[in-house]
């Protein structure tokens, strides 16, 4: 359906169909001629029958499940047109302006906003964990870093001190940490094939550049900078909903980064990178422009993540990532063929990167390994997994949906 007939329709105005659409009530396709969108008809059906009357509360907690409307109450971050709010700090425009991560991740956790926090005190990974990063030395692939990464919040909960976590009231300092020693593991990326830990001082975007073995420039610093903070929260995403179910029943907080981490590295979430590395921006110098096309066309939303469904018009993240990149003073030969393979897509299909698309370019324009891109999304999300985390802890309830039982039926 059209704009118009769907206004016409459902009687709403346009900033009501935008709400509908950013919150996954209305699915949206590309216009033939580019530069609109049409409307998923079952979907506008669907809304026009809960205006006419109040659905059972079973149903209607049962649709909130399916890219519905939010299932808990949440203070920590607020979906825009513009990006996500932080606290109702605009993440796109603390990105812009320099912010540091390290002040960012402050005031996602604790609500309370620090200028020039340039760099945590050095927190040394304890000693018994190590020998996990000196099994894989030499030996890791590309594609196993999420899994690496994974391990690191559990290797961390060991010798009791995920229950000191909960007992002493270190969840902040152990955050630290736990980004601190995943960023070290982006060494497994580079030439050196190992743990890399942070020098004394350092900040985390350029410990994260340095162990991936990219060259610390101030560009490329801003830029990882500017990244780690649009991508730090992004409101009830699957892995941010299981830190949630998992603090919900007291876990610790290292387990309850594994499970968010679990959660992000979906077959339908954070592994879009890895596609997108190997599938649509490999060899993008080479040309082929009509086949990629082709594969946007197919599959630019399921496999790639073009068009997030919460940013109809365009993922103002991604774009302020690729943005950053078109600013690089010595971005690598392939980078020019990319961005404009990415606006040749959004001017013939009306498609819009999301943020795996930008992480990846922006990964391949500073020369970084395939991988990193996934890692750095990883490092940047568990601040905003910590900080709900502790929202749901001072909430103090279960997590606990019911299911539907349907008799005799076959899922």
């Amino acid at each position: 359906m059209t704009r118009e007939e769907v206004l016409d329709r459902l009687r709403i105005k346009p900033g009501t169909l935008y709400s509908y659409v950013s919150r996954g009530l209305i699915g949206t396709a590309p216009h033939d001629d580019g530069r609109r969108s049409l409307y998923v008809r079952a979907d506008v059906e669907r809304v026009g029958s809960r205006k006419r009357g109040r659905t059972p509360r079973a149903v209607s907690a049962e649709s909130t499940m399916r890219w519905g409307e939010p299932v808990l109450a949440s203070a920590v971050t607020h979906i825009t047109p513009e990006g996500p709010a932080y606290r109702n700090r605009s993440a796109v425009d603390l990105a812009k302006a320099g912010a540091s991560f390290e002040s960012v991740s402050q005031l996602l956790m604790t609500g309370i906003w620090q200028d020039g926090v340039t760099a945590w005190s050095t927190l040394d990974t304890p000693s018994d964990v190590l020998p996990l990063f000196h099994a894989y030395a030499g030996k890791l692939r590309a594609g196993d870093i999420a899994n690496l990464l994974g391990m690191v919040p559990l290797a961390l909960a060991m010798q009791g001190r995920g229950a000191a976590e909960i007992s002493d009231g270190s969840a902040v300092q152990c955050a630290r940490l736990s980004m601190q020693t995943m960023a070290g593991c982006l060494g497994f990326l580079s030439r050196k094939r190992a743990f890399i830990a942070r020098d004394p001082g350092e900040s985390l975007a350029a410990h994260l550049l340095r162990a991936a073995g990219g060259k610390r420039t101030p560009d490329a610093l801003f830029a990882i900078n500017g990244a780690l903070t649009v991508l730090a929260d992004n409101e009830l995403a699957p892995a941010t909903f299981a830190a949630r179910v998992a603090a919900s029943t007291h876990a610790d907080l290292f387990n309850c980064l594994a499970a968010a981490i679990g959660s992000h590295v979906g077959f339908s979430t954070g592994t879009a990178t890895e596609k997108v590395e190997t599938l649509l921006l490999r060899d993008i110098a080479a040309g082929e422009v009509a086949a990629r096309l082709q594969l946007v066309r197919e599959y630019g939303a399921s496999l790639f993540g073009f068009n997030h469904p919460l940013y109809p018009d365009g993922d103002a993240r991604a774009d302020l990532i690729l943005e950053q990149v078109r600013a690089l003073r010595h971005a690598t030969p392939a980078t020019r063929p990319t961005l404009d393979f990415l606006d040749l897509v959004k001017q013939k299909l009306g498609m819009h990167p999301g943020v795996a698309i930008a992480l990846v370019t922006l990964a391949r324009a500073l020369g970084l390994p395939d991988g990193t891109a996934t890692a750095l999304w990883i490092v940047s999300r568990t601040a905003g997994w910590v900080a709900h985390v502790l929202e749901q802890r001072s909430q103090a309830f279960l997590l606990r949906p019911r299911a539907k039982y349907i008799s005799g039926a076959r899922l």
